[in-house]
């Protein structure tokens, strides 16, 4: 099998990369896209190349377990992490939801809804839950396929400081870790976060830790 490494590190592909990976399709010969990072709506831009989740190897869908995952829709009024009970459902434009708290806090925006832009329209991309001033702490990351892949944590100066990321069965099966990076002659809110780990809770039987994504990846790709 031929494998094609997209190193644009963007989500709707390089094209030159896609557009040999369906020149070799076509000819009848294997080959896939190997793609080290993590873009939950990656698989919805292999169509626009004629190409199917099959011919995507994403890194993080083989830790996880999650390269044939079925695709379905989950519109944001039918998602399974909003408790209907709790929660009032405003739909704001094509992109943007919000869920709001019922009862006596009725009106608290607790949930801002990210949505996907691709076809069709309504599908969760991220829930962002947000405390009392109304900063976001927490979010739940979709993919387009139509299943929760991560959750992201920040501090409350909007850092990122942990995601873990789900397997196919919905348990954690993997986590990355952040910190700032202090650069001398610097101020804090100049200090970088910088990924600090990379586990992969159960890979082939084996708890695996890297220092990065890009040393996951060369374990990755000598497999």
């Amino acid at each position: 099998m031929k494998l094609y490494v997209d190193k644009s590190n963007n989500p709707n592909l390089d094209p030159a990369v896609a557009e040999a990976v369906k020149k070799d399709k076509d000819a009848g010969i294997a080959a896939k896209i190997v793609v080290r990072g993590y873009f939950p709506n990656q698989h919805a831009h292999l169509k626009d190349y004629g190409l199917d989740s099959g011919d995507l190897l994403n890194m993080y869908d083989v830790f996880l377990g999650t390269t044939n995952m079925p695709e379905k829709v989950v519109h944001y009024r039918y998602n399974p992490e909003i408790d209907k009970t709790q929660y009032h459902l405003e739909g704001t434009d094509f992109a943007l939801a919000r869920a709001k708290r019922d009862g006596v806090d009725y009106g608290r925006t607790m949930i801002d809804i990210d949505l996907f832009g691709e076809q069709p329209l309504g599908q969760v991309s991220m829930l962002n839950y947000l405390d009392r001033r109304e900063e976001n702490v927490v979010s739940d990351i979709w993919d387009w396929r139509g299943f929760r892949s991560a959750t992201r944590y920040y501090t409350t100066y909007g850092g990122l400081t942990h995601i873990i990321f789900y397997n196919g069965e919905g348990r954690v099966g993997a986590q990355s870790s952040f910190m700032w990076q202090h650069l001398k002659g610097k101020t804090q809110n100049e200090w970088p976060v910088v990924q600090t780990s990379f586990e992969i809770m159960d890979y082939d039987g084996e708890h695996r830790w890297f220092d990065s994504e890009q040393t996951a990846f060369d374990y990755f790709f000598k497999q």
